[in-house]
């Protein structure tokens, strides 16, 4: 009994051991690129506070406010945009985009006060190709760019590390 213990330890280590071996993150981050998120939020440049959301200064309802995609389906996903403020939506879609191609999306943020009018819709865009990554996080982005209301916001997105967070400043 106790080689059978010693032989699954030695089996088990060595799975797990050449999973992780030489990776800054941990083993079990997602490796199915269609459900990785993109993380965001957007803040006031003048108060470094969160615009969306069910907050005292808060101009724009999380409640009312909606994520629509570049072909007009609502991001419907629980949590899309949280009480906080913080919206997450996948940037790859499964059935339409490819490992090593060209990938362009388009999110139109609808902002509505909490009086249910809508005041501003925002542009949320990206460019990227996904690539297989030689690191444990198994995808990558190759020439990221990510635009809001048009300009330039990031060239990479490191969504592996520190949880992806991005902040936007309107």
């Amino acid at each position: 009994m106790n080689k059978i213990s010693y032989f699954f330890w030695a089996f088990s280590s060595m799975v797990f051991n050449s999973c992780c071996y030489n990776c800054e993150s941990p083993c079990g981050l997602v490796s199915n690129a269609y459900k990785i998120n993109f993380f965001c939020y957007v803040f006031d440049k003048e108060t470094n506070e969160s615009i969306v959301g069910h907050c005292l200064d808060c101009p724009y309802s999380d409640k009312v406010s909606t994520l629509v995609d570049m072909y007009g389906d609502t991001i419907r996903t629980e949590g899309t945009i949280t009480a906080g403020g913080g919206m997450r939506f996948s940037l790859i879609k499964q059935g339409r985009d490819s490992v090593n191609y060209p990938i362009h999306q388009e999110y139109y943020l609808h902002l509505v006060d909490f009086d249910n009018v809508e005041r501003d819709i925002d542009t949320i865009s990206f460019d990227f190709t996904l690539v297989h990554s030689d690191r444990c996080e198994m995808y990558d982005y190759k020439d990221f760019r990510c635009y809001y209301n048009d300009s330039l916001y990031l060239t990479e997105y490191k969504w592996y590390k520190e949880g992806g967070r991005v902040i936007f400043y309107k």
